[in-house]
Parts: structure tokens; sequence; C-alpha cells
């Protein structure tokens, strides 16, 4: 994590909302803590993802960052358990992919990729609820597969 820009607390508010409606999602809390809310972490039941996974609980990590008229995140998945990682990201590491990415690396399988996204909505937590659909119904069962 690490973006350029600030943070705005209501938009954390928000994007923590969303989270904590996330039916995979057991724990949400602000990192490094309540007070700075630099980006938040959200701790997932393994075995309400599919394929299941464990024993250690993946984790999503939602960063938003506005630096003038731009916006920044990040919504990256981690599991522990295989080093599967896969997330969105609106960043400059890859312009050529345009504003939004979507990357994914498989060390099981040996797979990644970064791939130009996009998402209907520009609402923070519309764009997060977006994603967090996307993750758990299609990237995980198709990045991963069921075992």
């Amino acid at each position: 994590m690490g973006l350029p820009g600030t943070t705005d607390p209501s938009v954390y508010r928000g994007l923590r909302g969303v989270l904590d409606r996330q039916p995979e999602i057991t724990a949400v809390q602000y990192e490094p803590d309540s007070i700075i809310k630099a980006w938040l972490r959200a701790t997932i039941d393994p075995d309400r993802i599919r394929p299941p996974t464990g024993p250690e609980a993946p984790e999503l990590r939602v960063e938003w960052r506005f630096h003038g008229d731009a916006v920044y995140y990040q919504i990256h998945y981690y599991d522990p358990n295989t080093g599967f990682n896969c997330g969105w990201h609106r960043d400059d590491d890859h312009p050529d992919l345009g504003p939004v990415h979507f990357q994914y690396e498989n060390p099981t399988t040996g797979e990644h990729n970064h791939e130009r996204v996009q998402f209907s909505k520009t609402v923070p937590t519309e764009i997060l609820w977006e994603a967090g659909d996307r993750l758990f119904e299609q990237k995980l069962p198709t990045l991963i597969g069921e075992d």
C-alpha cells in the first residue's frame, strides 16, 4: 500500500460499512489504527469462499486516496495459505492499461496477469461493492478453480 494523496474519513466509514455487509468477511479494522485510518483490513472466513482455503484467513486490503482531482485506490485480496493475490488498482503503475487495472498472481500455477478494467460506478462505496461481487462470484472461482 502507499498511494499518493490524502484520506477522507467519511469515505473510509462508508467503505467499512460495505465490507461489514459482505457475507464472506468476518472482521474489518482500520490500519494502522482507528485514529489514522490509512487503509482497511478485512478478514475473510476461509470456508465462505469458493474454492475454500485455510487454515489461515485471507485478507482484503482497501486503500483510497485523493490527490487534487485524482482518485487512487487499491482493493487487494491475499491468501496466506497459497500466496494467491489479486486486486483492482487505480494508480500510476501501469499507464498502458488505463486508469484502472486488475492484476493477479497465482504462485501454485505460475500464472499472473494485468488487464485493463472499468467499473460501472464512480462512488467509492459502489466501486467496492462491485469489486467484492466480482472477487467472490467470478475472480476467485475462475482464477483458482474448484478443488
